[in-house]
């Protein structure tokens, strides 16, 4: 494969918008990119749970039958992105924001995206009729070129 990139993850599932689908998620993302990434394994879930929790606490998918979908996935050259998505939000105008208390030591929610914030090179969140998705980017080491074999 020369001049090309391949990738280096790319997986998708969907859980239910549960507790159990939270834990479930977390082991699924750490599956996928330990072996690859491991070093970015710690802040990737811990930037999932937050993005999921979100996802049941302030959208559709909170809601009994809802879903979040995770997709993660990383050329063997760029970035590891994280996709959390969501089934819409419960309101048509509520959109993530980090809250300026996040960082408010006393506070007892309201961190979620400043870690995000922290933690990613950068996020945003994409709205859609029917979904949202909150897109994570994470520097991640650059994986060695493999050679064809002779």
């Amino acid at each position: 494969m020369t001049g090309h990139s391949a990738f280096a993850v790319n997986t998708e599932r969907s859980f239910p918008g549960t507790c159990q689908g939270l834990r479930r998620s977390r082991r699924f993302l750490r599956w996928g990119i330990a072996e690859v990434y491991p070093r970015q394994v710690d802040d990737a879930e811990l930037c999932l749970s937050e993005a999921f929790t979100n996802a049941v606490k302030h959208t559709l998918s909170g809601r009994p039958g809802g879903r979040v979908t995770v997709r993660a996935y990383a050329l063997t050259c760029g970035p590891l992105y994280v996709d959390v998505l969501d089934q819409g939000p419960v309101n048509g105008t509520d959109r993530p924001a980090v809250d300026p208390r996040a960082c408010d030591l006393d506070a007892e929610h309201g961190r979620g995206l400043h870690l995000i914030h922290e933690l990613t090179r950068y996020w945003t969140y994409l709205p859609g009729r029917a979904h949202g998705c909150l897109c994570l980017t994470f520097d991640v080491p650059a994986l060695p070129r493999r050679t064809a074999a002779a």
